[in-house]
């Protein structure tokens, strides 16, 4: 897959996977920067205000954030994507950051109110304002980093005493386990971290973060665009989420999510 032969290993213990021969930070870029957009889960030409809203994940992510502090200051958005976490997290009066490699995110921004933008990596990002975020959200991004720990530990360097930080990620033992080598999240160099709950709270831990709370999932919520394709997309994601409730609360969701906050 683009150009390599990548190697996969995973620890006995926690169950976490790596990609053990990890590309360089600008082959990345290129990679995310590319007009190939397979990669991406969201269309540029579909992101506007009434995708935002209708994003439930992304709601209730920012609900339970808002639950677990009473600040109300920055938030900093870890390759923002389409925007809508930035989105909700604004509605509920924090004031985004939003950060991400790809150059064609700069469109979402412009929907979400007192945000500002950055092109660049997280290894790279500076905080111009060089204030203690109160909420911090990496959905979906932290299999993509190349020391996941090092994001972890300067997270918590950025955080507020009373701020939380939001890790959603592929869950490694979930439902998808089953598949093999078909398990459509294990797409090196796209994805170089896989994770499990146990995994993932030892990462948190290491990194001087205090764990609130770990669940996993099976709803999905698709960016359906237009047209017949966004159709079909609708249809799979009603079929989809009539059922996948039944292993919701279980460690074998597909979507593995973790809240903290930094050590006191």
């Amino acid at each position: 897959m683009h150009g390599h032969l990548w190697h996969m290993h995973r620890c006995g213990a926690c169950g976490y996977g790596f990609i053990s021969n990890r590309p360089s930070l600008q082959t990345l870029a290129e990679v995310y920067g590319s007009e190939d957009k397979s990669h991406l889960e969201w269309d540029v030409a579909s992101i506007n205000t009434q995708a935002h809203e209708q994003r439930k994940d992304c709601r209730a992510i920012v609900k339970r954030i808002a639950s677990l502090t009473s600040e109300r200051g920055a938030s900093l958005d870890v390759g923002c994507g389409d925007g809508a976490f930035s989105y909700h997290l604004a509605k509920k009066g924090f004031r985004p950051t939003m950060i991400d490699m790809d150059q064609r995110v700069q469109q979402a921004a412009a929907l979400v109110p007192n945000s500002t933008f950055q092109v660049t990596s997280f290894e790279e990002f500076t905080d111009r304002s060089r204030e203690m975020f109160s909420a911090v959200v990496m959905s979906q991004v932290l299999e993509h980093a190349l020391d996941p720990l090092d994001w972890l530990k300067r997270t918590a360097a950025l955080l507020s005493p009373t701020g939380v930080l939001a890790v959603a990620v592929p869950n490694f033992g979930g439902v998808y386990r089953l598949l093999g080598a078909r398990d459509p999240f294990i797409i090196p160099p796209i994805h170089l971290n896989f994770f499990t709950p146990a995994s993932l709270r030892l990462a948190f831990e290491k990194a001087g973060l205090t764990v609130l709370k770990v669940r996993s999932f099976n709803r999905i919520s698709l960016n359906r665009g237009r047209g017949v394709k966004g159709a079909i997309k609708k249809a799979i994601e009603a079929s989809w989420n009539a059922t996948s409730w039944i292993t919701d609360g279980t460690a074998r969701g597909i979507v593995l999510q973790v809240l903290g906050r930094r050590n006191a």
